[in-house]
């Protein structure tokens, strides 16, 4: 068994995804603060919010995967932004 919660685990390896853009990446530097601020804003919120919802880590984990789906989405689009 894992020391640390599924729920716990799952932000934290989706925190990594978002950390680990290739560094080829068109727009590199921008997207990673991008990226490092949603980052920030879900263990932020999560870590807020576990008292109240037992489903804090799990919705912040699915959020912030879906800021990364966008944000490909829009990358692979040709925008900047």
């Amino acid at each position: 068994m894992s020391a640390v919660p599924d729920a716990e685990r799952d932000l934290l390896q989706a925190v990594l995804e978002a950390l680990s853009l290739p560094f080829e990446a068109a727009f590199y530097d921008q997207r990673l603060n991008d990226r490092a601020g949603f980052a920030r804003v879900v263990i932020r919120d999560a870590l807020a919010e576990a008292a109240e919802r037992p489903d804090a880590f799990t919705w912040n984990a699915d959020w912030l995967r879906r800021k990364l789906r966008e944000e490909e989405a829009r990358h692979s689009a040709g925008e900047q932004r």
